[in-house]
């Protein structure tokens, strides 16, 4: 008789224990590499976005006010305004006026817009050339014929955008614009402008809920908000001298 040689039972199920572990274990560590790959991407992503974001608003608030030598219309009323809670969002709404050449004027207009499906907020960028004479919105499919006109997305996640206009000696001055004589009159009181973006993640990045709350600085007329959920907030901050704006 030849005698045959196998597994037994035991080692049998002892092989298969060793199995899952491994296997178990591979897909823990894969999920868990992956995760932490995409914290980093979506923080990268945020960061890049905020910061980017504020580059571009920085740009536009210091060439606010500018007025080429050779501009001979007469009427130059307008250089900065803001709003506070715009269109219920809870975020700011930021228009800033400057010379482009010696014929040309661009209105440059920040704020949040929510979107109707998702109620998610955005931060967007909007242009008008020669805003009081002859306005043509800059960002559209057929700039001549003004066919489907939209602004430009900066954030796409973003959940605040505030601004903030102090005088030359650090206090706030509010209102400013053109919706009374006193808002165009504190235009030129103008020294800096603080400006708030907080972003939100795209995924949720966080193992438990977390409460995030905005709270408006003081004097705003901002509703304040509270989050409880896993996706993480930031908020990125410049302060921007208007070197084109400020007269006394």
């Amino acid at each position: 008789m030849r005698k045959e040689k196998a597994f037994t039972l035991i080692e049998t199920l002892i092989a298969m224990v060793i199995g899952v572990i491994s296997v178990a274990a591979i897909s823990y560590s894969y999920i868990y590499f992956n995760s932490t790959y995409q914290n980093i991407i979506d923080k990268a992503n945020m960061s890049q976005s905020g910061r980017s974001s504020l580059r571009l608003i920085s740009k536009d608030l210091r060439n606010a006010g500018y007025k080429n030598i050779n501009y001979t219309r007469s009427t130059w009323d307008r250089w900065i305004e803001k709003k506070e809670n715009y269109n219920n969002t809870g975020g700011d709404y930021l228009r800033v006026w400057f010379n482009t050449s010696s014929q040309d004027r661009l209105e440059v207009r920040y704020y949040l817009k929510k979107d109707s499906t998702s109620q998610e907020t955005y931060l967007v960028r909007e242009m008008v050339e020669n805003p009081v004479v002859r306005p043509m919105f800059m960002n559209c499919e057929r700039f001549d014929t003004q066919k489907n006109c939209n602004p430009v997305t900066i954030v796409a996640k973003a959940s605040d955008f505030q601004v903030v206009l102090r005088d030359k000696d650090g206090n706030e001055i509010n209102p400013v614009g053109l919706s009374s004589n006193t808002a165009k009159d504190n235009q030129s009181k103008v020294h800096t402008a603080e400006i708030y973006i907080t972003v939100r993640s795209p995924n949720e990045l966080l193992k438990n809920n977390h409460t995030f709350r905005i709270t408006n600085h003081s004097g705003s007329t901002g509703r304040d908000f509270t989050k409880n959920d896993k996706y993480l907030r930031e908020t990125f901050y410049v302060s921007v001298y208007l070197r084109n704006v400020v007269k006394t």
